[in-house]
């Protein structure tokens, strides 16, 4: 009964300060990536502040073939080290291999945070380890199957034989229990090594997983990737042409050649509203190519960012000052959403006007959005006294 009474007064105390909407037509967007941050606070902390529209859940680091036959999340602090028992894969069972790992604390925060704020949770697949892999179309196809059941809606067909649903919270009293479903809004591919299949697999369960989408119709399930700065990205090209991509949140801070600190390096003298140089960086390359796929082209771009000095290789982290210099030179791009922050933990190591960078990410796009020095802002600002 403790329990569940700490929840409610939680949930009241964060429903007064809690406004954020999220919108995917809007150029103000902050998605912030959690779960791999040294020490992390609660997830609540962050759901419950308005300058985020968007958490990326990070990861699912191991596929059903290396982890017994379930996938292998991994939250870092936010997760137990019980495991729930893998089927095993093709008739083997190795239970050494089992990586489902169960987060009865992250359940609960997903639980309290549906009730005081409208982020969008998207659980990303993949990261910046090497073993995981979905080999053949057929696996990708049952990845696809597995990754719905387990986190998407909540099916009789899949709890009623007893599959696991990590993030469902249980709240438990004296007297009864009772199971809050929790799906998550959607799926993120972070792949960050080669396929072995020549990407069958990984076709396969987009594919399918945009199949199981068009079956839900009480609310919108988005499909994003993570790609590097690259343009295309050759880990996931082929994955990006086979299906519609909602979402881009590209990682302009572990490839130096295309980096943000290359733009800021090669643009000392920019003044918001004036020219630029590309300097390498490619988000109009980006945009770019997206506009020669048949399924993606207006698909918008989130320029990613480490949130620190830590969070990214040496030197990739541009300041707060700089970060605004850059997002308005794109900000008025078609193709321009927003910010994503790795991660939601080290972006807390930098603060400037006593604002945390994620924090900082938002102001900076609000105030990019009044400043009519920039094209789009003027005739927004022109527009409105006209109807005014």
């Amino acid at each position: 009964m403790a329990r569940v009474a700490f929840v409610s007064l939680l949930v009241s105390a964060l429903l007064c300060c809690v406004s954020a909407t999220f919108n995917i037509t809007s150029k103000n967007n902050v998605a912030v990536y959690y779960g791999q941050g040294p020490n992390q606070k609660r997830l609540t902390t962050y759901c419950a502040d308005p300058t985020i529209d968007i958490i990326i859940l990070s990861f699912v680091h191991l596929f059903p073939e290396q982890a017994n036959g379930n996938p292998g999340i991994n939250f870092g602090n936010q997760c137990s080290s019980e495991t729930y028992h893998g089927p095993g894969f093709k008739g083997v069972k190795d239970p050494s291999k089992d990586q489902l790992l169960k987060c009865p604390q992250l359940a609960q925060d997903l639980y309290t945070c549906r009730q005081i704020s409208d982020v969008k949770f998207i659980l990303s697949i993949g990261g910046e380890g090497s073993t995981y892999n979905v080999n053949g179309a057929t696996n990708g196809t049952s990845f696809a199957n597995q990754l719905w059941g387990m986190f998407g809606p909540a099916q009789d067909s899949w709890t009623s034989i007893g599959k696991p649903r990590p993030f469902d919270y249980l709240n438990t009293t004296s007297v009864n229990q009772t199971i809050n479903p929790f799906s998550v809004d959607g799926f993120d591919l972070d792949i960050e090594h080669p396929s072995l299949d020549k990407s069958a697999g990984y076709k396969a369960l987009v594919k399918r997983l945009r199949t199981l989408y068009a079956t839900v119709t009480d609310k919108p399930y988005y499909l994003t990737a993570s790609p590097q700065c690259i343009v295309p990205d050759p880990n996931l090209t082929d994955t990006l042409l086979s299906v519609k991509f909602d979402l881009l949140f590209v990682q302009f801070y572990n490839t130096p050649q295309c980096s943000a600190r290359g733009w800021i390096a090669g643009n000392a003298k920019y003044v918001p509203g004036g020219s630029f140089n590309v300097s390498g960086f490619t988000f109009d390359a980006w945009a770019s190519w997206l506009k020669t796929t048949q399924l993606s082209k207006t698909t918008p771009i989130f320029i990613g960012l480490p949130g620190s000095n830590s969070a990214g290789i040496p030197g990739a982290y541009i300041s707060v000052a700089q970060t605004k210099l850059l997002a308005s030179a794109y900000y008025c791009r078609d193709a321009f959403a927003g910010i994503a922050v790795w991660d939601a933990t080290r972006s807390e190591e930098s603060i400037s006007g006593g604002k945390y960078f994620f924090q900082n990410a938002k102001a900076t796009l609000n105030d990019a959005a009044v400043d009519t020095r920039l094209v789009c802002a003027a005739k927004k600002a022109a527009q409105k006294l006209l109807s005014g």
